[in-house]
């Protein structure tokens, strides 16, 4: 068998084929560094890749790369590239196979830097265990997303979601536009910052038109600057009012119901529901349960708030229906038992729900919801936590679609 020796044992590393070749590997003991000195082949004829026609060489060029260390010592590729004359009178320098044009780390250094930030999920600890600067590593993750955002397809798009997201204290947002049809969860298509409807609006003109008349429904909140931009845009896409809102909204009618009682009632001396404020919260799936306890105390008092609660309850009814006629009339018929209470702040849920009826009805057809956004929105707050803030728009967004965007980011 043919012996394999340091410089056959590189250029099998770095993919090598002629004209390079490994022309020497010098191994510095006391900077813990390998040097590989790559070489081009004389006499090699390069050429226009726009024509085809033939290059002369102009001059050549000194660089280096740092490649994927070798047993803890940074290994380091120099070699001279030629810079050739195009057609056109442009400047070209010679594409090397190792590395990407521009670049100043190998391909498969930039790889195992891509994969240090997915696992680490912060640019400093990447940076640490890659042996780079910070700024080395927020590079790679830069250049990650521009490289995936040039791949990607426009894929089909049925459903998609918006949602916002605070960037910085001061009321600070950005809107995020994710794609709900993926059947492996929800991926984020793109991020702007503001969440006004002019924002939102050259969000969704971002997608391609061809895409853009595919869409079928689009899940938001009620916020109106989203509700004006779908329906500039999107004027043929259905609304569909997030569930979770909704549920969110009720849960704090009941709050204000409970805090407006607990007031009147401590008052009288009565501090019954002092501390309760969570246990009406939480949804109580099983009442027979000890931890529910507490809970079935406070239900079998006449008190208001147990009213509020239980048709905030009911109302969870209303997304099980298939059929629009019958979800119509349970709502109609929801409202006018919340309207017979008498219970001020959840008779103006019940008004928000009715002026917003034909959104959130239209979850009967499409049956998506934003919790996937929801989702999103975690692992966005969970990078802010790690990198300590993202204050800056343009970060922000690299974090988000490295991470969410499913984009591929890995060198060819």
């Amino acid at each position: 068998m043919e012996e394999l020796t340091l410089e056959h044992f590189y250029a099998q590393s770095l993919g090598l084929k002629a004209p390079w070749k490994v022309a020497a590997v010098v191994i510095d003991g006391e900077r813990k560094e390998v040097n590989i000195r790559v070489e081009c082949a004389a006499g090699e004829a390069w050429v226009d890749p726009e024509t085809g026609q033939r290059a002369p060489i102009k001059d050549w060029q000194e660089r280096t790369w740092r490649h994927l260390d070798t047993c803890e010592y940074q290994t380091i590729i120099t070699a001279r590239v030629p810079r050739v004359v195009l057609s056109d009178g442009r400047t070209m320098t010679v594409r090397v196979p190792w590395a990407e044009p521009g670049g100043r780390f190998t391909k498969r250094f930039e790889s195992r830097v891509i994969a240090c930030l997915q696992q680490c999920r912060t640019v400093r600890g990447a940076a640490r265990l890659a042996r780079l600067t910070d700024d080395q590593a927020e590079g790679v993750m830069n250049r990650a997303v521009a490289r995936g955002l040039l791949r990607r397809k426009d894929q089909p798009l049925r459903h998609a979601g918006l949602d916002e997201k605070a960037i910085a204290k001061g009321h600070r947002y950005a809107t995020i536009l994710n794609d709900l049809s993926d059947p492996e969860g929800a991926r984020v298509i793109e991020v702007v910052p503001e969440r006004t409807q002019q924002a939102a609006a050259e969000l969704l003109r971002s997608l391609p038109l061809e895409q853009r008349e595919k869409i079928e429904a689009v899940a938001m909140d009620m916020w109106p600057a989203y509700i004006s931009a779908v329906e500039e845009v999107l004027p043929s896409a259905d609304i569909v009012f997030d569930r979770f809102h909704v549920k969110k909204h009720l849960g704090e009618a009941v709050d204000k119901v409970r805090r407006q009682e607990h007031r009147e009632l401590s008052a009288a001396g009565n501090l019954i529901l002092k501390g309760s404020k969570y246990l009406w919260l939480k949804t109580h799936e099983d009442m027979r349960l000890k931890a529910s306890r507490e809970f079935r105390a406070l239900l079998v008092q006449d008190l208001q708030t147990g009213t509020a609660w239980a048709l905030k309850e009911n109302f969870d009814h209303f997304w099980s229906y298939r059929q629009w006629g019958r979800a119509c009339r349970f709502m109609h018929h929801w409202m006018e038992t919340v309207f017979a209470a008498g219970l001020g702040p959840l008779e103006k849920a019940a008004e928000m729900i009715g002026h917003h009826a034909e959104g959130i009805l239209n979850y009967i057809f499409h049956r998506i919801t934003n919790a996937a956004s929801e989702g999103i929105n975690s692992t966005i707050q969970s990078l802010k936590h790690a990198a300590r803030g993202l204050p800056v728009f343009k970060t922000f967004r690299t974090r988000v679609l490295f991470f969410l965007g499913k984009l591929d980011l890995n060198p060819a």
